[in-house]
């Protein structure tokens, strides 16, 4: 991999990763469309690091006052009850830890079945025009003061649609954002959850693809890596302002209307 490729691929990552257009599902595409080889373990590991390292930068606050929260938890767990009940940052850790249960079981559980489906560009591409519902159905959600802060059963069912978008193709910013309005949370509180629930998404999948690592060692240019992680890095960050300026003027229809027509594309190339 020349540094090009590594900074156009690390780009494609920052923006996909966070913008509601399904970075598995474009992965999926362009591989099978493009005949572009599968990418080392390393690389996918770092351009994560990347990505991550975008979502700490702008919800630094939240995760300054998330860490805080787990040192008052560790640090009196006899009063852990009553914490979570006083404490705002106390509930939003445990709501975050509760949203992820989902992912984890359907990612342990099915790993095989799910993997089996990224070798099929026709089935992201239907699941792109899934992706374009769901925003639409967003989009047309009447805006309005919602709740403050998801209960334990938003967080649940928004972790349930992010454990769904594994799928290739469905979106997990678009499907968790769109679940958290429809539990009757305002669209920046939604976004801003589900920006925070990929923490713990990407962490699991930094585990996972450095277990693979370990089972076998790549050889990787230093530049490459780095033209990686800072592409995936920068382009992460403004994806995020990028997508929460959207969100708060309620304009996810534009990501419906391109998904739809990517996914018309696919399965028309199919049919011919």
């Amino acid at each position: 991999m020349t540094v090009a490729q590594a900074i156009l691929l690390g780009i494609i990552q920052g923006v996909t990763e966070f913008l509601p257009v399904s970075s598995s599902g474009h992965l999926v595409l362009l591989s099978r469309l493009f005949g572009l080889q599968e990418q080392s373990i390393v690389f996918e590991v770092t351009v994560h690091v990347g990505t991550l390292l975008a979502v700490l930068v702008v919800f630094q606050d939240e995760v300054k006052l998330l860490l805080v929260s787990l040192l008052k938890l560790v640090r009196s767990p006899r009063r852990a009850g009553e914490l979570v009940k006083q404490d705002a940052g106390c509930r939003l850790l445990v709501a975050l830890v509760v949203g992820t249960i989902p992912a984890v079981v359907v990612a342990l559980l099915f790993k095989e079945q799910v993997e089996r489906l990224f070798a099929s560009s026709l089935f992201a591409a239907v699941m792109l025009l899934v992706t374009g519902c769901i925003l639409h159905a967003a989009d047309r959600r009447p805006s309005a003061a919602g709740k403050l802060e998801p209960s334990l059963l938003d967080a649940f069912l928004i972790g349930c649609g992010q454990a769904a978008a594994i799928l290739p193709g469905l979106s997990r910013s678009g499907t968790t954002i769109t679940v958290g309005l429809f539990r009757g949370l305002d669209r920046e509180r939604a976004a801003r959850f589900s920006f925070l629930l990929s923490v713990p998404a990407i962490l699991g999948a930094l585990v996972l693809a450095l277990m693979d690592l370990w089972a076998g060692a790549e050889p990787f240019s230093a530049g490459v890596l780095v033209a990686g992680l800072f592409s995936a890095a920068v382009t992460g960050y403004l994806a995020i302002r990028f997508f929460l300026a959207l969100v708060r003027r309620g304009k996810l229809v534009w990501f419906a209307y391109y998904t739809w027509f990517v996914g018309a594309v696919i399965i028309a190339v199919h049919m011919l």
